[in-house]
């Protein structure tokens, strides 16, 4: 047995015979010498569990935005192939079964984990180490999703990879518009430093100016958009408002300053509004229902990508409205309707999040929302509902909040006084 995964237990089918591997071959055995045999791709079942396993629960958290499914398809079948993006996928998936299952030693993620470590060093070092850029940039934003989930509080969270990928992405415009993993590599990392300015309220890490200035070119020579471009043109809305936002150096967007910056991203978010397709119409919606404890709307879409865009495109219009109280003086009729529109923007995320209660990636991107906006929610109800999604989430999906949840109530507690 590969001893870097001695710390499975008996709930992983270990069924190898010897230290070689070998199998009966009895006459019952499925293995008998009438069978042919066919090489495996991975020799070791505990592996090969592991990846299975990637596969099943944790690649469709990377494919949220993605209906090409690249994450769940190609890095499956490449992984078999390629040790890096093997040794990824099976360092998340071993720490995810021991934070939700508690099946395997955390030392066994750890152990693949500086098994790509040791892998992609000599890369960095010497450029004849040749790695496709796809396989880079997806076992890199893997490892980043291996980070978020080991770490259980910020300092503990070296956002190495994180950091690489801004290096890796930085030096190859090109992947968000190249098709295939890359460019789905490219989407996933965006959606990571999303969720990381969010927690702490900081701009992102990316350089937006050569990508925003290749995807606008990319976008508008395209005759027709499919709904992976818009999903994409959602999350870059909300990218961008981010750093606007966060971004108190400056506040440049798309080359403006202040208001004309502001003026600028708020004509894409109504753009994206006005021009997204009929497929992104929600195939159900009941509005909260305050009588029967139900805070948040019921939205249904027919699809898991449909949901990420307007999960991202509310918080862009939320974090929007949340500035102009910060910026401008307006009148208490104006403040009360600004909160209103927070309100409704926020609710409606989160009420995605809660009504496809089956989907983790949309429970972690309301939580990431609400990290950054705990503020303007003050409804006891709507609180309790959502601690509740962020200890489940938690509890259920393996993703470290306890380190938030103190901040969310110190919040909640000063907005009572």
């Amino acid at each position: 047995m590969d001893p870097s995964v001695q710390g499975l237990n008996n709930s992983v089918p270990l069924y190898v015979a010897d230290s070689r591997g070998s199998r009966s071959t009895s006459a019952n055995s499925p293995l008998s010498s009438n069978t042919p045999l066919v090489q495996p791709r991975l020799a070791s079942i505990n592996e090969a569990y592991l990846l299975r396993h990637y596969q099943q629960h944790l690649a469709p958290w990377l494919d949220a935005g993605d209906p090409e499914h690249r994450f769940t398809s190609d890095v499956a079948h490449l992984a078999s192939r390629c040790p890096l993006l093997l040794y990824a996928c099976i360092a998340v998936s071993a720490c995810h079964l021991s934070r939700t299952a508690n099946t395997i030693a955390p030392d066994v993620a750890d152990n693949y984990h500086e098994r790509c470590i040791s892998i992609m060093l000599p890369v960095l070092d010497k450029p004849e180490f040749d790695i496709g850029i796809d396989i880079l940039l997806s076992s890199t934003v893997i490892l980043r999703f291996f980070e978020q989930i080991s770490s259980h509080t910020p300092s503990n969270d070296p956002q190495r990879h994180l950091l690489a990928g801004s290096v890796y992405i930085s030096s190859h415009v090109d992947c968000a518009i190249s098709g295939g993993l890359a460019s789905a590599s490219f989407w996933v990392f965006v959606i990571q430093d999303i969720q990381f300015a969010l927690t702490y309220q900081k701009c992102l890490r990316l350089t937006f100016a050569p990508f925003d200035d290749r995807l606008r070119q990319w976008w508008v020579a395209k005759p027709v958009l499919s709904d992976g471009d818009w999903v994409n043109r959602a999350i870059w809305i909300l990218a961008e408002t981010i750093d606007f936002c966060y971004n108190v150096s400056g506040r440049n967007y798309g080359g403006h300053l202040g208001v004309a910056g502001e003026n600028a991203l708020k004509q894409r978010i109504l753009e994206w509004e006005h021009g997204r397709p009929d497929t992104f119409v929600p195939l159900h919606i009941s509005s909260p229902d305050h009588a029967r404890g139900k805070p948040f709307p019921v939205v249904l879409y027919t699809s898991l990508w449909h949901s990420t865009a307007m999960q991202h495109l509310c918080l862009a219009k939320a974090l929007m409205l949340i500035r102009e109280t910060e910026v401008y003086e307006n009148s208490h009729e104006q403040r009360v309707s600004i909160k209103a529109r927070i309100t409704e923007n926020l609710n409606y995320l989160f009420g995605i999040a809660l009504s496809a209660d089956d989907e983790p990636s949309l429970r972690i991107m309301a939580c990431h929302a609400l990290c950054a906006c705990s503020s303007w929610i003050d409804e006891p109800l709507a609180q309790n509902l959502l601690f509740d999604l962020l200890r489940r989430t938690e509890r259920e999906n393996g993703w470290p909040w306890a380190y938030v949840e103190q901040r969310i109530l110190h919040t909640w507690q000063g907005n009572s006084r």
